[in-house]
């Protein structure tokens, strides 16, 4: 899955230049180009806001979705993130258990001998 900025696209349709944008969200003209050119991995909050004030957007108009290269979508249930998390907390509880009763039944030795 590959989510990609399309600044430039928004910034072309409404006309407006590289410079002119940097000027008005305060970023620099090299900030902004590393972002065009998708040399950045992710934008903050701010940076969403501060270019869809500039160019009269929406956050969703910036982003663009594209499938895995094999076509095939993954399709995510919100249970399943809870099932796995869940397991997961489960294994380490159980593993953190042994762990602590061996080490009393250590020390019970130790005491003992």
């Amino acid at each position: 899955m590959a989510v990609l900025i399309t600044l430039k696209k928004v910034r072309e349709a409404k006309g407006i230049s590289q410079n002119d944008l940097a000027r008005i969200t305060g970023y620099s003209v090299q900030n902004i180009q590393k972002i065009e050119q998708g040399r950045v991995s992710s934008l903050t909050l701010d940076a969403f806001d501060r270019f869809c004030k500039a160019l009269g957007c929406l956050p969703g108009d910036l982003l663009e979705y594209t499938p895995d290269d094999d076509g095939k979508t993954e399709v995510m249930t919100s249970e399943q993130p809870k099932i796995e998390v869940a397991e997961k907390a489960k294994q380490n509880t159980n593993s953190s258990a042994k762990k602590k009763s061996v080490g009393l039944a250590l020390l019970l030795k130790r005491k003992t001998a």
